[in-house]
């Protein structure tokens, strides 16, 4: 709980006197505490440098490196001039002090206007945290990398880079809304006391504790289901990607104070998996319509379920043979009710000769209209067939079932009940404190929240009929005859 509070008092520190902007400032501070790194896309002025510098007042590493890249810049903006003392002596290596590499927080902004020149030294820093220097290869304390952009990476080369930042927010200029608190702000930031930053050993602690939680089987079926939905909206994630995805999702439970990751660490994985801004509208969407309900219990996927077992009772209940006359024709009903024969309903034609045909009825159900019917002289198709006011008495026949069929049927039938009732258990218990959680949770925005309450609630409901429709179907069975 120390933790929580603590981080919950950093994302204060983080949003405040910022408008339209507690979302990013989550993120970055995630981005933080799990080692990971953030891009903002948008226009200037819209507080994305603001975010890196707080970010780095919340730790009590104060390296703090900022740098603007053109086309034009060079490996010595970013990593360190040449040593001159160090050509000297033939050796090849840069004063690095004040720079990327010995920093613990940075803001890069125009991040995609990098160069090759650049590129290979920048990526080997941000995801293996090592920087070549010379001949040797050292280790950097670089905790996160906020970058910033316009626009997106032209070029294919650059597409490694956009990679490595595993979180991506698009920043707007703010609403209408908020324009004239805007105009009227009043307000300096105030940076967290030293007590309350965090220490590099503090955020190992975090992260280890964190790689320990366990993925809840509700949220692995969500993630199966995410990951068919990226294929149909042809969005590729990468393995590399999935893995980070995966603790991004633990540090944001263990901070939370969860024993392990569930359904509502899935707030984060719309910022993750877009590749173009319009994206992250249908994964947002997506979200809210999941993030509550475990797949594996979906309302609609019960009713299928449910409906595929009235089937099946549907079949094996049919409790009588077709009606036939005494001639072995089957029996129908006409529009006036009265019972006609096969051979009557027959459309009549004949031949060269003249000789009388028989068109063969179609038994299933017409696509014609009403007229077109009338017009083809009828069809056996608008008639009902008698299965049971006028069938013979040898017609009517009873099916049995084997034992072992009933006793199948029904036990498959236990079987679902009672996940099914395991399942609303736990909703109901999910329901019970679920404003007070949903308040005191870390990350979750509360127009979310909002639609975390709503979406259970009807969950609870309609799974309730669902319920209610398999014990009937259960009795259903239960009644069928079975073989003596």
């Amino acid at each position: 709980m120390a933790t929580k509070s603590r981080i919950a008092a950093l994302i204060t520190h983080m949003q405040q006197g910022l408008l339209e902007r507690d979302t990013p400032a989550r993120l970055a501070l995630l981005a933080a505490l799990s080692g990971e790194h953030l891009l903002l896309l948008g226009p200037p002025g819209t507080a994305k440098s603001e975010m890196a510098r707080r970010l780095h007042t919340i730790v009590d590493d104060n390296r703090y490196f900022e740098r603007l890249l053109t086309r034009f810049s060079v490996p010595e903006e970013l990593f360190g001039p040449l040593s001159i003392k160090a050509l000297e002596q033939d050796r090849y290596l840069r004063q690095t002090k004040g720079y990327l590499p010995e920093s613990a927080i940075a803001f890069i902004d125009e991040i995609f206007k990098a160069n090759s020149a650049i590129l290979n030294s920048l990526l080997t820093l941000l995801n293996e945290r090592q920087f070549d220097n010379g001949s040797e290869r050292v280790a950097v304390p670089l905790i996160s990398v906020i970058a910033a952009s316009n626009e997106l990476p032209e070029s294919a080369e650059l597409n490694a880079l956009y990679d490595r930042f595993l979180l991506r927010f698009q920043v707007n200029p703010i609403n209408d809304d908020s324009f004239t608190q805007l105009l009227t702000l009043n307000h300096s930031y105030q940076a967290p006391d030293d007590s309350q930053r965090l220490s590099q050993a503090e955020l190992d602690a975090i992260r280890d504790g964190a790689n320990q939680l366990e993925l809840s089987d509700a949220l692995i079926r969500l993630l199966h289901s995410l990951r068919t939905f990226l294929a149909e909206q042809d969005i590729t994630i990468s393995d590399r990607r999935w893995r980070k995805v995966i603790k991004l999702i633990k540090v944001s439970a263990f901070c939370n104070g969860e024993t392990q990751a569930g359904l509502f660490d899935a707030w984060l994985l719309p910022h993750c998996m877009w590749q173009q801004p319009e994206q992250f509208a249908v994964l947002n969407t997506w979200l809210k319509e999941h993030i509550a309900a475990d797949p594996g219990f979906s309302p609609t996927l019960m009713a299928e379920l449910v409906d595929s077992w009235q089937q099946r009772l549907d079949q094996d209940g049919d409790p009588v043979l077709p009606a036939l006359n005494e001639q072995g024709y089957q029996l129908y009903l006409d529009e006036q009710g009265q019972p006609v024969t096969e051979a009557q309903g027959q459309r009549q034609r004949t031949n060269e000769k003249g000789e009388l045909l028989y068109h063969q009825p179609r038994l299933t159900n017409s696509r014609f209209t009403g007229d077109e019917i009338r017009n083809l002289g009828g069809h056996l198709d608008q008639y009902q067939p008698i299965l049971e006011s006028y069938q013979r008495p040898t017609a009517l026949q009873a099916k049995a079932w084997p034992a072992a069929h009933i006793e199948s049927r029904l036990r498959q039938l236990d079987e679902r009940i009672a996940e099914l009732t395991q399942y609303l258990s736990w909703l109901d218990q999910q329901l019970t404190d679920l404003p007070e959680r949903l308040r005191q949770h870390l990350w979750l925005e509360p127009e979310l929240s909002a639609q975390i309450q709503q979406q259970l609630t009807q969950q609870q409901k309609q799974l309730t009929q669902q319920q209610a429709r398999l014990q009937q179907l259960h009795e259903g069975f239960a009644a069928l005859p079975v073989e003596a």
